[in-house]
C-alpha cells in the first residue's frame, strides 16, 4: 500500500522526496501542488474549529529562537533520544525504534538499562551490515545554530515545538484577550527535529508541521461547558488505559467513570475524533491512549493521545492532549524573571495549561491512507470533499463551437465565488475522469453542446459515478 500512495504522490504532485537531483536528504518531503491545497485544506478544517468555534486567538511566532527559552523549558537538557550505533559501519540507530523492530515489543517508558539490556540479551545486530552495536547515548534532537555576526553571536536552536512561543509571550496575550480565562492560543508552523535516522516515510520528518493549541485555564477548572452540550460526550472509541486494559466507551462515561479525569481533555480528545473523522479517518481505525506514569512528561498531570491504526505502519500517534500544569510559564517566570501570575477575583495563581497537539504531516498521510480505493477504475483517491485538492474538475466536451468558451465562463463564476476548480482538455472524456479520481476530485463538470442551448452540465459524482445534468446557476450551491 505504501509504495502504491508514493507512486501516486510522486506522478501526481502530491509528495514526494525532497532535494531528488541532488540524491536526497532522509526526512524532508516536498508538497506538490496537489498536496499542498490538500495539507491546506487539514489545517483550515483544525483552524476555523479552534479559531471560530473556541474563539481562540490564532499567533505566529518565530522559527528560530535565543537558547534561554530552551534552557527554560528544559529541552537543552531532556530533549534527546537514546542512540546506539554499528561498530562496523557506523550507521546510527534510535534504541528503542530498532528494539521494537526487532523484538515487536513495545519499549514506551524503558530507560537507557533497560533498553541497553534487551540488546545486549537478545544479541540485536545491525541491521544494515549485522555489525555489534555500541553502547546507548543521549543525543539530543535540536538544530543548534547562532544569530549575528562572529564577534557578537549568541547561541540559538531551530524550535522543536511551536509552543513555547505562545508561552513566552503570555503576558502580552493576557492583556489583549482582556484579563480572562480560559483562554486559547492557536500557532501552526514548522518544527524541527535533528532526528536520529528517519525511516518511516513522512511520519517522522526533520522538518515538519505542526499546530498547537495552548487554553490557559483557572487549575480550579478545568471543566468544558461544551463537553455535554453539543454531543462530544456521546462519542465512542477505543480507549487504551495506562494500566495496559481496553475498553470501548463514550467519552462521557470514561470521564464520569474517572478513566479521563479532567472534563477538558476528554472534551478536546472529542473535537479531535471529529476533525479526524472529516478527514475521512473511519472510527474503528482510531484510538485513545493514555500514556503511562513512566512514559508521561513528569510536568503533566495527564496525557492521551490519538493513535491511528495504519495498515503499513501500526499503530501511528497523530494528537497528543496534555494537562502540562503550570510548568511552563513557572519555568518562563523563574529564567526571564518576569511574573507570569494573574489575579481574579482576588486570587493570585499562574495559569495552567492543557495542551492540544496536532501534527500535520502524518494526518495528512493518514488521510491519504484512508482514501486509496481501488476498483475496476483502477487505484484512486476518495478524499472528503472538505480535504480534496479541488471541488470539482472543468471539461469541455470538444475543443469548437464555443464549447471552451463556455467552459471558461464557468470556470470564472466557481473562481469568483472562491471554488477550488481545475480546467481539463486533453485526452478523451474517460481519460479525464480517470485523472481527476485519482487526485480525488469529488465532482466533474462536462461542457457540451447542450449547454449552449439550454445552460445545463452534466455533474458527476467520483464515488457513485453517478451522472445528472443541472443549471449552470445551481453549481455553487450544489459545490458547496
Amino acid at each position: 500500500m505504501y509504495s502504491t500512495i508514493l507512486d501516486i504522490s510522486k506522478r501526481r504532485g502530491i509528495v514526494y522526496p525532497s532535494f531528488e537531483i541532488y540524491g536526497g536528504v532522509s526526512g524532508f518531503y516536498d508538497y506538490g501542488p496537489m498536496g499542498k491545497l490538500i495539507k491546506n485544506n487539514i489545517e483550515n478544517l483544525i483552524r476555523n474549529y479552534y479559531v471560530i468555534n473556541e474563539r481562540c486567538f490564532e499567533i505566529e511566532c518565530p522559527t528560530l529562537s535565543p537558547k534561554d527559552i530552551w534552557v527554560a523549558s528544559g529541552h537543552i537538557q531532556n530533549f534527546a533520544d537514546l542512540t546506539t550505533e554499528c561498530t562496523k559501519c557506523g550507521e546510527p540507530y534510535r534504541a528503542d525504534h530498532l528494539i521494537e523492530a526487532d523484538l515487536k515489543i513495545c519499549c514506551d517508558g524503558m530507560n537507557l538499562t533497560q533498553l541497553q539490556k534487551l540488546i545486549d540479551e537478545n544479541n540485536i545486530l545491525c541491521p544494515k551490515c549485522k555489525g555489534a552495536l555500541d553502547k546507548l547515548y543521549d543525543y539530543n534532537l535540536m538544530f543548534k545554530t547562532w544569530v549575528g555576526p562572529d564577534k557578537y553571536k549568541i547561541d540559538a536552536y531551530m524550535r522543536p515545538e511551536t509552543a513555547q512561543g505562545t508561552y513566552i509571550a503570555f503576558r502580552r496575550l493576557w492583556e489583549v484577550g482582556r484579563r480572562k480565562l480560559p483562554m486559547g492560543v492557536f500557532q501552526i508552523g514548522h518544527s524541527f527535529r535533528n532526528e536520529i535516522s528517519p525511516r518511516q516515510g513522512m511520519l517522522r520528518l526533520r522538518e515538519f508541521n505542526q499546530c498547537e493549541v495552548q487554553f490557559f485555564v483557572d487549575p480550579e477548572n478545568k471543566k468544558n461547558e461544551n463537553f455535554y452540550n453539543n454531543k462530544i460526550s456521546e462519542i465512542k472509541s477505543k480507549i487504551l488505559v495506562k494500566d495496559g486494559s481496553e475498553l470501548e466507551i463514550t467519552l462521557g462515561e470514561a470521564h464520569e467513570k474517572g478513566i479521563i479525569k479532567i472534563q477538558a481533555i476528554a472534551y478536546f480528545l472529542g473535537v479531535s475524533l471529529n476533525l479526524f473523522f472529516r478527514m475521512g479517518m473511519k472510527p474503528e481505525k482510531l484510538r485513545l491512549r493514555q500514556h503511562r506514569d513512566d512514559e508521561r512528561a513528569f510536568y503533566s498531570s495527564d496525557t492521551w493521545d490519538v493513535e491511528f491504526i495504519s495498515d503499513v505502519f501500526g499503530r501511528v500517534e497523530i494528537l497528543g492532549v496534555s494537562d502540562r500544569t503550570d510548568y511552563d510559564l513557572t519555568q518562563h517566570q523563574n529564567l526571564s524573571k518576569q511574573d507570569m501570575s494573574v489575579n481574579i477575583d482576588g486570587r493570585k495563581f499562574v495559569p495552567h495549561v492543557i495542551e492540544i497537539a496536532y501534527g500535520i504531516d502524518r494526518p495528512f498521510y493518514c488521510a491519504l491512507e484512508s482514501a486509496l480505493r481501488e476498483d475496476e477504475r483502477g487505484i484512486y483517491f476518495s478524499f472528503p470533499k472538505e480535504v480534496a485538492p479541488y471541488k470539482a474538475s472543468l471539461f469541455p466536451l470538444v475543443k469548437k463551437d464555443g464549447i471552451p468558451e463556455k467552459t471558461q465562463e464557468i470556470y470564472d463564476l466557481l473562481r469568483n465565488n472562491k471554488i477550488y476548480s481545475f480546467h481539463d482538455e486533453s485526452g478523451s472524456i474517460g481519460r479525464r475522469y480517470a485523472r481527476a479520481d485519482e487526485i480525488g476530485v469529488p465532482y466533474c463538470i462536462t461542457v457540451d453542446h447542450q449547454t449552449l442551448e439550454d445552460g445545463t452540465v452534466t455533474l458527476r459524482e467520483r464515488d457513485s459515478k453517478k451522472q445528472d445534468r443541472h443549471k449552470i446557476e445551481e453549481l455553487i450551491e450544489i459545490l458547496r
